[in-house]
């Protein structure tokens, strides 16, 4: 009989936000501690890098907006029936990002 098991192999990862956030933690605490930042300060500007920082998470992958809009090829002749481009009344599908 085959012993199958609900955990994997391969170990836990921990989240990359929940990295930036302690790591912001850390900082926010130095700066208090040692360097006698007052609080309202700290959170004023850690309010500001939250903003900051989640736009780019919202963002994410749409740099150059690759792949958006006709596909145009040079090989392609007009009457070609290869042709793979989008009529103008459909929509081009798109996953992801903010809208």
């Amino acid at each position: 009989m085959e012993n199958t098991s609900p955990a994997t192999d391969r170990p836990q990862r921990i989240p990359r936000i929940a990295w930036i956030v302690g790591a912001g933690l850390i900082i926010a605490f130095i700066a208090i501690a040692v360097f006698n930042v007052p609080l309202d300060t700290v959170v004023y500007y850690g309010f500001f890098v939250l903003m900051i920082v989640g736009h780019l998470f919202m963002h994410a992958g749409h740099g150059s907006h690759g792949g958006h809009g006709q596909h145009t090829d040079a090989t392609t002749t007009a009457g070609d029936a290869t042709d793979t481009t989008q009529p103008e009344d459909q929509p081009t599908r798109h996953s992801g990002g903010c809208h």
